[in-house]
Order: C-alpha cells, then structure tokens, then sequence
C-alpha cells in the first residue's frame, strides 16, 4: 500500500533558534539539477530541459602562484569565519547559493598538490549539491604583484609570444604562451570530465581591450585575426575543451572597454559576430558588474542610464533570446548610498524588473549570477559576504536575497518560512509539484529531493503516515 509522507510546515518560522543549535542561515530555494546545464535560448536549462538560475558565490582557489596560506584547504578557509572546505561548502549551501566559481591559475595545472586540492573542493561540493564553474584567473601572479591576480595587466590570456611585449603588463616576465594557455585548459578541462559537479568553465577572466592598457602594448580584440583575437581564442580554446569535456558550459566574457564604454565587458560585437562552438547549446557569454567605487568608471552605476548601458552592451542577448549572459562577478560591501542604488539597479534588472531592461515570461528564470566573494574580508570592498559570526552580512543581505528568490525587503527570518503544498500522490521518486515560498510556483522535483530540503531547515521533522 502506497503512504502519502506529509510534513506539516504551517506557521513554522523556519529561521528560528534550536535549542543547542545555532539559527540556520535561509535555505536555497533548489539545488540545480543533477547531471550537466545547457542552454536553451537565453535560458539555462537542466537535463529535463526545465530553465534554472545558477546563483553563485564566489570563492578563492589559487589566484597566485605558491600554495594559499591554509595548505589542505585553498583559499577558501583562509578569510574565516569557517575552517576547511567541507565546512565552507556546508554553509554555501546553508546561505542558499547554488555555485561557486572558483578561480585557478595556469601554473595550477602542474602542480599535483593544488590539483589535488581542487579535487577535495570538488567532492565537497558533490557531498552537498553545490555545483562548480572553473575560470582561469591569470597566467601566473606572484605575491610581489598581487595587483596583476585580480585582473592580468596585458588584458591578454597569455604572457610571451607574439602579440605580448613578453610581460604579463606588470613587467614579470612571461611563460605562458596562447598554445600553453590553451593546453593548460585542455588539461584541466579533462580532468573533470565525466563529473557533472564542474558545469562549467569560464575561459579568461576580465580580458581587457586596448583603451584599457599601454599604447605600446596591443590588448584583447573582437575578431580581426591575428594573435590577440579573443573571438578566436574562444572558439579555439572552447572547442578544444569540448573535445575532452563534452558536456560542459562554455563561458565567454566580453572584453573591458573603457573607451566603448563598456566596462562591465564588451558582447556587442557578439552580434555580428558570435562565438561559434561545435557544441552550440553549451555557449554561455559572460560580464562582471560592480560599482564604481570598485570598478573606477566614469558612467552611470545607477538609474535609466545605467541600465541602457546593460542593455546595449549585454542585455541584447538575453531579451532577443539569443544566449544567456551570467553575471560572473558582481558584489560590493553594500554600505555606500550610491553602492546600495547600484545593486537595486542591478538585481531588478536581472530579475526583469526594470522599467526598459530585461523582461521574462512563462517558467522563464531571471538572469543568473555570482556573488563577490565569500567569507570574510572586512579590510577590503567587496568585503566577503559573511560576518566574524558566520551569518550573512546585513548590508548585503538584501542584495543577495533577491538573487536568491527571496520576496524583497524580506529580514533572514522572514525569508526562511517555507509554506509547502503537494499537489499529487508522493510516490518516492516520482514527480510531485510543490511551492517553495518566495521561490517559483510550479516546479517539479521528487518526494527524496523535497525530503532532503526539509531536513535542512527542520531539525527534527515528524512525519506523519497516512496509508
């Protein structure tokens, strides 16, 4: 005889201290799928080819050459509060993100310690349903120039060889050339294969275009041939990539271009000519959105002409459902005026409610994202999203909730209750419908995963057998 489960969840605060256990952080309205995400459209898409919003943070892998300062665990324990990967990827999940990006060098590669490193992140990650994306930071940053990890000073993806002036545009001198660069992907793209916890990689991070760098030092270009043709190096690197990881995404980000002014990244020369991969439905372009008082640009960062500028450099591509465009980076401490009308600029633009920005219709989901950075870096800004005590910081709070599905201008508390109806017979395993408050309304998943998710936000949940 079959037996309905039902948890009674009525008036539960679900954010509500347990005796001898800390308040839980708001649970994330789903996990993406399991297996691997294409793209349909503007859309993400899981293996049902139902749209999903892939809600990343961002995390420290190994943005310098030399191991990180806490062996064992890379950089994400390094800025606190919590201490190893297991217990970071526990509290990712906790907090409600879906993803972390996480950054690794070209020097990486060849060094078996990180690399095995990378696979103790992995399988934490798999551990918890925390998807990974993977993207190549630089060539190979030193302490003695930690300006050039955050973003490769040349704008180029390589550092010797034609195109370059044979530095990495700090004057350390180089020794990644584009066909390393490109062996180096194909390497570490192999490794995961066949690992549906790595969904994606992301190909360079912040190429910068020419108005960006030295006269005397030619930077990034989109398309034109010769050494510096970053359309090129997409395409070439991609499909290499896919040669060996055939499943996973491809992502793309504009070129920097303060001359364009487009500085969150260039895509609009993708209009006329577009990243062709042998893999079409795995091609994913990309930006990086952040204030000015970050990104030291002279436009807008709020308001109408802030979002005619997405519009024009990114958001094309999404509202003419040509290909998704995921927000790779964006963040900031949150306690600026102008940063706070920044980020409700930004994320009602993303979630397609900005007057002449994106719109969305149907199980269509908002535009994806990733969140600058995780734990606690309180000396810098963006100043990592967690405070000493391991709870999320309450000037980002707001901003991080509506990437998370959560009703705007909710508290923690509030965003945490959970009302769940079911609306067909709970066979284990089979499809059922439910509501996740504050999420989307009509999602099919399975009677386990529903288990799952209120086994994390119930301490000890009772269940009742109706036979």
């Amino acid at each position: 005889m079959m037996r309905l489960i039902l948890f009674v969840l009525s008036a539960v605060t679900l954010g509500a201290p347990v005796a001898g256990r800390p308040a839980p952080q708001p649970s994330a309205p789903a996990l993406l799928p399991a297996g691997y995400l294409s793209v349909l459209g503007s859309q993400f898409v899981g293996p049902d080819g139902r749209p999903v919003r892939v809600a990343c943070v961002g995390g420290f892998g190994t943005v310098i050459v030399g191991h990180p300062s806490d062996p064992g665990d890379l950089c994400l324990s390094s800025y606190g509060p919590y201490k190893g990967t297991d217990a970071n990827i526990a509290a990712v999940k906790s907090v409600g993100f879906n993803c972390i990006r996480v950054d690794f060098i070209d020097k990486s590669v060849g060094d078996p310690v990180l690399m095995a490193e990378f696979d103790q992140l992995v399988a934490a990650c798999k551990k918890y349903g925390i998807k990974i994306i993977f993207d190549n930071h630089n060539n190979e940053a030193t302490p003695a120039d930690w300006a050039n990890a955050a973003q490769q000073k040349n704008g180029l993806w390589f550092d010797t060889g034609p195109g370059t002036d044979g530095t990495d545009g700090t004057g350390t001198k180089g020794t990644v050339s584009a066909a390393q660069f490109q062996q180096d992907w194909v390497t570490f793209a192999r490794h995961w294969a066949h690992n549906p916890t790595v969904i994606g990689f992301d190909i360079r991070n912040e190429p910068l275009a020419g108005s960006n760098t030295s006269p005397s030092r030619p930077a990034a270009t989109w398309g034109g041939g010769g050494p510096t043709d970053i359309h090129a190096m997409y395409q070439d690197v991609g499909n290499a990539i896919l040669a060996v990881n055939p499943d996973a995404l491809i992502i793309c980000e504009g070129f920097q271009d303060y001359g364009a002014a487009a500085y969150e990244g260039n895509l609009a020369p993708a209009r006329t000519l577009p990243v062709a991969l042998r893999r079409p439905r795995k091609l994913v372009y990309s930006v990086h959105e952040y204030p000015r008082e970050i990104g030291g640009y002279p436009g807008a960062e709020s308001g109408p002409e802030y979002v005619a500028r997405m519009n024009r450099t990114w958001g094309w591509l999404v509202s003419e459902n040509v290909a998704p465009v995921w927000i790779g980076e964006m963040g900031a401490s949150m306690q600026s005026a102008a940063s706070r009308a920044w980020g409700e600029t930004l994320l009602a633009y993303m979630n397609g409610e900005s007057p002449g920005g994106l719109t969305f219709s149907g199980n269509q989901q908002p535009a994806s994202g990733d969140w600058w950075c995780w734990g606690d870096r309180r000396s810098e800004n963006p100043d990592g999203c967690l405070s000493a005590d391991g709870k999320v910081r309450p000037e980002q709070a707001p901003f991080i909730a509506q990437m998370l599905f959560r009703p705007k201008g909710s508290t923690q508390k509030e965003a945490a209750r959970v009302p769940v109806v079911l609306l067909t017979d709970g066979i284990p395993g089979e499809g059922i419908h439910f509501h996740l408050g504050g999420g989307p309304s009509d999602n099919s998943v399975s009677l386990d995963y529903l288990c799952d998710q209120l086994r994390q936000v119930l301490p000890h949940p009772e269940p009742v057998a109706v036979k």
